[in-house]
């Protein structure tokens, strides 16, 4: 765990000038519209990384929502803090593994770009949903489908060179023993979507 904090400490300040972070805005939109946060609601968004889904999540619930963010590397998390917003979030520096929130505080918790970096996914899980509402949603997105993460990570080697999204057979087995229901996964060239409801 510490080789890998490492590795994102020391990409915090250049991990938004990646010429591909840079031209996804309308793909990112597209997402968070796909997760179907209504106005006034709870959002926890999960390993933050620089906070790029933060400002669309911040719309989406409004000024009478709640947004907090979690991210295990204090330099990503300082970098996204560092940013802008119109509402702002509650920023804590915490890993998975122990979410400082109460049991049935959100009713989204959303994990972008960064479940394959969590070493015990069946113990992120129960977390995530831990901290859901019953009736509450988890979404685990990326930008790539499985294939594409997995030659991605190789190619950058180092910590993250062996860091995998489970396969869908894998990811349903999971979110299913996690005490998710209603269960869908897609998997395809530049998107990768699984999402869950609690109870």
């Amino acid at each position: 765990m510490d080789e890998r904090r490492s590795f994102f400490d020391s990409s915090a300040l250049t991990w938004d000038q990646i010429p591909e972070h840079e031209s996804r805005a309308g793909k990112l939109a597209k997402l968070v519209e796909g997760f179907g946060i209504g106005e006034g609601e709870a959002v926890l968004d999960v390993g933050c990384g620089t906070g790029v889904l933060l400002p669309l999540l911040g719309r989406a619930v409004g000024q009478g929502g709640t947004l907090a963010a979690i991210d295990f590397s204090f330099k990503m998390l300082a970098a996204a803090a560092s940013h802008s917003f119109e509402k702002r979030p509650v920023f804590c520096n915490a890993g998975v593994a122990a979410i400082p929130f109460r049991q049935g505080s959100f009713d989204r918790v959303t994990c972008f770009s960064a479940f394959p970096h969590f070493p015990d996914k069946k113990k992120a899980l129960a977390e995530m949903v831990r901290v859901l509402r019953s009736g509450g949603s988890l979404f685990i997105a990326h930008l790539h489908s499985i294939e594409e993460i997995a030659a991605l990570h190789a190619d950058v080697g180092g910590p993250v060179l062996h860091d995998r999204l489970p396969d869908r057979e894998t990811m349903a087995a999971l979110l299913t023993g996690a005490g998710l229901s209603g269960i869908e996964i897609g998997n395809e060239p530049g998107r990768f979507l699984a999402r869950g409801r609690k109870g």
